[in-house]
């Protein structure tokens, strides 16, 4: 067991040392206070042998450093090369749990051992470790929890009376008009209010959403190529969000729509385009129509007051396609959306001036107060079969009239029809040039290369004109104003291109007919050439005559019919 002595206490259980060493220890005389703590850094603790040792020169080497061995009289550098191993220098390691002095005299704790029941000499008295207050820890705990859920609290009533913004506001499409805003859903929301700013004015109210689940609104009615801000606020009961705004937006400038597109000399397509008054500058672009847009088929105008350019330097007896943009600036070059495009045939010859029909005359022979209709026939002449023929017959033998609509190019591989109609007196109608294009996609050259092709075999342009597929715009109607002819719709459509049976063909017509109708029909169809052979005798059996589109707007509408207008029957005109 260990022994006392007054200043000093010494644990010799687990020390295995000779008797000289017990007998230094018990005659070393108790340092001084500064010797005890030279290492301030460490705990105080009571002397012992090895803090006796510090200052003792048999443990120093002859450099002067401390040995960290345990000093058992031996000479440690020569028993150190003898054995080959650190076998001393290790010793209290390997005894005691931890490692001995560093050789500059410093305790080394690194490998101590942690339980205080083990004690080493070195380490004098240790404290052993109180056992934990619990009922303290419980309190402690207590407060801790109670701490944390008032702080919960705080926040979940912060986040209750607040209302979160609206985020990822963005501007998904810009046109000249209109701006479509798109944001994530915010949740808990009522709805949400949409604002606008035109330039540096301030904020408006645009519309107020009451639906939470709307993630977009379309704001139209603005002003061609302006700049605007946007705002969306996020509403909840009597409360609103922060707004969440975007950057400035430039509305596009509003689109020219092409007036005039036609391929007079070889290599050219000229084109004419409407005004926009804010623009600043035109881009034309046309590309080969089995090609893609690219950089190096444009034209820049720089001139604002310019509407029409050639393109030139074209590949003839090609199709190309045209279309225009507006430019403005607004802190930067903004182009507007294209034009509808347009498409046009590159000549290679010098076409003719623009053809024109002449005025005409009404039938004299005709009676206004009775009642009369306008047979129509579209699509001829026909090419594989006597369907126009036939028809032309029954006409010529009942002393009628009607008005055909003629492709040009099946006018052009059947003249002698086409010379047959002209000197019945028919009507000669224009249907473009092959029927392949509808609505937008017609173009002047279109109608033109029809009109010079019935010009051409008869010595007389066309007078009239309906769109394939009745598909009639105001770019039509421009170019049949150009050329002196009213376009004509229908009040009747017999759908014969649809049922090819006569008698439903027949059936339509006299089921349905009365004073001032415009009938459709197309005249390369047999079936339809067979119920023409019924239906025009019991036409004239019930007292209608039948007419040319021309005659029967002037006579039964009371007005020569105006190029560029279209007409439903003797007295509708189509709205545009």
């Amino acid at each position: 067991m260990g022994k006392y002595n007054d200043d000093l206490f010494v644990d010799f259980e687990d020390m295995s040392s000779d008797v000289e060493d017990r007998r230094r220890v018990r005659a070393d005389e108790y340092r001084s206070h500064s010797d005890r703590r030279q290492y301030r850094d460490e705990p105080r603790r009571g002397t012992n042998v090895y803090d006796n040792r510090r200052n003792d020169p048999r443990y120093r080497d002859d450099r002067g450093y401390h040995r960290s061995g345990y000093y058992d009289g031996r000479d440690y550098d020569r028993v150190g090369e003898e054995r080959g191993d650190r076998r001393y220098q290790n010793r209290g390691h390997e005894q005691y749990g931890y490692d001995n002095f560093d050789v500059d005299g410093t305790r080394n704790d690194r490998n101590r051992a942690q339980s205080p029941d083990r004690r080493d000499p070195r380490q004098g008295n240790i404290r052993r470790r109180r056992k934990p207050n619990m009922f303290r820890v419980a309190v402690i705990s207590v407060a801790l929890l109670l701490f944390i859920a008032i702080i919960g609290g705080i926040i979940a009533a912060v986040s209750a009376n607040s209302v979160s913004s609206v985020t990822s506001l963005k501007v998904t499409e810009v046109a000249a008009d209109q701006v479509l805003l798109s944001w994530e859903k915010v949740n808990k929301a009522d709805g949400y209010r949409v604002m606008v700013a035109k330039g540096d004015g301030d904020y408006q109210e645009y519309q107020t959403i009451s639906d939470p689940n709307v993630q977009s609104v379309t704001i139209s009615g603005l002003d061609q190529a302006s700049s605007y801000h946007f705002s969306v606020t996020t509403l909840r009961a009597d409360k609103s969000s922060k707004p969440t705004e975007t950057d400035v937006v430039h509305t596009l400038p509003t689109a020219p729509e092409i007036t005039g597109l036609f391929s007079s000399d070889p290599g050219t397509i000229h084109v004419d385009w409407s005004k926009n008054d804010i623009a600043n500058g035109y881009i034309v672009e046309y590309k080969k129509n089995t090609e893609d847009y690219r950089a190096d088929m444009t034209l820049s105008i720089s001139d604002p007051s310019q509407c029409s350019a050639d393109i030139v330097d074209l590949a003839v007896d090609t199709d190309y396609t045209v279309r225009v943009c507006a430019t403005a600036e607004l802190g930067g070059t903004v182009k507007s959306a294209p034009s509808p495009e347009q498409s046009v045939t590159v000549t290679s010859k010098k076409v003719e001036p623009m053809p024109k029909a002449v005025d005409q005359k009404p039938d004299q022979s005709i009676d206004p107060g009775k009642p009369m209709i306008a047979l129509t026939f579209d699509d001829g002449p026909a090419v594989n079969t006597d369907s126009s023929d036939r028809i032309l017959d029954v006409l010529e033998k009942n002393h009628a009239k009607a008005s055909f609509f003629m492709v040009g190019y099946y006018a052009s591989q059947n003249p002698d029809n086409v010379k047959r109609k002209a000197d019945l007196k028919m009507e000669l109608g224009n249907h473009t040039w092959d029927h392949s294009r509808y609505g937008n996609e017609v173009t002047p050259d279109d109608i033109r290369r029809t009109s010079n092709q019935i010009h051409d075999i008869t010595g007389q342009f066309s007078t009239c004109f309906r769109s394939p597929g009745g598909m009639t715009t105001s770019a039509i109607l421009s170019e049949c104003a150009a050329e002196n002819m009213a376009a004509y719709y229908w009040s009747i459509d017999t759908q014969d291109w649809s049922s090819r049976n006569a008698d439903a063909v027949y059936h339509s017509v006299m089921d349905n007919v009365k004073d001032g109708d415009i009938i459709l029909m197309h005249e390369i169809y047999d079936s339809t050439a067979d119920a023409v052979e019924r239906m025009v005798p019991e036409l004239i059996a019930q007292g209608y005559q039948l007419v040319t589109c021309h005659d029967l707007i002037t006579l039964k509408g009371g007005a020569e019919p105006v190029p560029g207008t279209q007409y439903i029957n003797a007295f509708t005109k189509s709205e545009f």
